[in-house]
Formats: C-alpha cells, sequence, structure tokens
C-alpha cells in the first residue's frame, strides 16, 4: 500500500510516509497528474491556513485561506474518489464554540466531569473566518465513500515547534483556564494508521479522554521550568487582544471509541509529553 502525504506543516512532520513538498495549485489537472505519476493507495492531506503567527491572519488574508482550506481540498476528494482512492483530511474541531448542547456536568471527588461534548453529527457554529473555512469544507466532502475527516483541537506535540501548543502557550503572557479538548499528536500518527489500515471512512473526533485548560499544560510545564510566569484572565479580556474569536469546546469522541479506537487519557498523555518535550528543547 503506498501512502503519500501531501502538505509539510506540523502535522505532516509528525508523519512516516512519503512526503510531497510539491506546491499545490488549485487545479484538478496538476492534483489528477500527482496522482497518476505517484500512484497512491491512500493520500493524506495536510494542507491548510492555519495563520502566522495564528489564526488572526486568516481574519485579513480570506482569499487564500478560503482557496486553501475549501477549494483544495474539494477537489483533492474529487479526484481521488474517481480514482478510488482514500483520502484522509485533517480537520478541525475549532469549527464549534461554547457549551455543547449534549454536556452534562457533574461533581466527581470535587473536581467538574464533562460527560458529553459535541459530537459528529452537531451542527457547528464557527467564529472565526479560519474555523468557517473548515467547516465549509467539511460540509462539501464529509459523505464521500472514500473520505476520512479527523478532526483535532488544540495540537500537543513533544516537538519544538512554533504550531505546538505548549509554545503558542510559552509565548503568552495571559492565558485563560477555560476545559478545551486537546489532540496529543503522538495519538493522532496512531488513529491515522488505524484508520489506513481499517479503511475506515467518515468523520471522527480525535481528541484525548479529558479536556485541559491552559493553566493546566502550563503548570505542567512549570515542574521542569519553575521559573515560567504567566496570568491568568478571563475569556472576555482574552477577546479584547485578539482580531479573531478563539474557539473553546469540548468534543465528544465515543463515535471513535465505538468504532475500535482509544486515545491516551489526558493527564497520562499530557506528563508524557511534556517530559519528552523538555528534552527536545
Amino acid at each position: 500500500m503506498k501512502i503519500c502525504v501531501i502538505g509539510n506543516g506540523f502535522i505532516a512532520d509528525h508523519l512516516s510516509y512519503h512526503k510531497s513538498d510539491d506546491y499545490f495549485p488549485i487545479d484538478s489537472n496538476y492534483i489528477s497528474h500527482y496522482i497518476e505519476y505517484n500512484k497512491p493507495d491512500v493520500i493524506v492531506n495536510c494542507v491548510g491556513k492555519t495563520g502566522r503567527p495564528n489564526i488572526d491572519w486568516c481574519e485579513s488574508n480570506k482569499e487564500i485561506t478560503s482557496a486553501t482550506n475549501v477549494a483544495f481540498p474539494i477537489l483533492l476528494a474529487e479526484q481521488c474518489a474517481k480514482k478510488s482512492i482514500h483520502l484522509v483530511h485533517v480537520g478541525s474541531g475549532c469549527i464549534f464554540f461554547g457549551e455543547s448542547p449534549n454536556t452534562h456536568k457533574s461533581i466527581l471527588q470535587q473536581k467538574i466531569v464533562y460527560d458529553y461534548g459535541w459530537n459528529e453529527s452537531d451542527f457547528a457554529n464557527p467564529k472565526s473566518f479560519y474555523s468557517k473555512t473548515k467547516y465549509s469544507c467539511d460540509l462539501a466532502i464529509q459523505d464521500m465513500d472514500n473520505v476520512s475527516i479527523l478532526r483535532i483541537r488544540m495540537p500537543i506535540s513533544d516537538k519544538n515547534n512554533q504550531r505546538n501548543l505548549i509554545n503558542k502557550l510559552r509565548g503568552y503572557q495571559n492565558i485563560i483556564d477555560i476545559p478545551n479538548s486537546v489532540t496529543f499528536v503522538s495519538d493522532f500518527v496512531k488513529c491515522i494508521d488505524w484508520v489506513i489500515k481499517n479503511k475506515v471512512t467518515g468523520t471522527f473526533h480525535v481528541t484525548n479522554p479529558e479536556p485541559l485548560t491552559a493553566v493546566q499544560v502550563m503548570r505542567e510545564y512549570q515542574k521542569h521550568v519553575p521559573s515560567h510566569k504567566f496570568n491568568i484572565i478571563s475569556e472576555a479580556e482574552l477577546d479584547k487582544l485578539t482580531a479573531a474569536k478563539r474557539s473553546n469546546c469540548i468534543l465528544d469522541s465515543t463515535k471513535l471509541n465505538n468504532a475500535g479506537f482509544f486515545l491516551t487519557p489526558t493527564q497520562e498523555a499530557l506528563k508524557e509529553c511534556m517530559a519528552n518535550y523538555i528534552k527536545n528543547l
């Protein structure tokens, strides 16, 4: 089985499959030629505009953001369908905003437990332009028989990379203390392997079981770097500092579990990832 990765960004950097460093124009003929030349059985699409240094960039660069996040994957999915190629598309859980209508909170041993979050069949309510483009793409390709959409959130890795959530939070003086679903990239890589091996299609939330807050991530970092300081601010205060409304949400990954794949418990994953991250600095 030949697996090709399109894109050379943060997520693609974690994958061991054949990578294409080509620049892909928004052109069906170019995509078709690429497929004919490489003859892949599976394509993993990691192409996406998330903006630099963050998604605020997408608010003032709407044309290229929509072309990359919507037009390109639609053309890619169409060409893959014509040639019976399995397309694994990296989606985003940031298409959801706020508390899910499915959410049930309970108190267990003085801790809030979130039993449910947004599931794959819920209609999203994206706020930023970036998240709107990601949702638009999902709606366009999610019902194709050859497509898997794997939605991730706030990816955390042991690599010292500016796209890593740990790096981002390290650079902020002010952070919020709101629970959010997260994806540890080491688990996401295993999920992609599993999806390909088992020829699983459909849309799945690939997030670790329990939500995390930015404060929890940075307190784990402080165990290794005690000198690191930060301030905790409210969501309203954060809104004044950003151009695009940030997504805070919890996703339900029950569908993925029912299909047979389970991610590492969040606190266990955080401790292991942070220890390796510190070694890689």
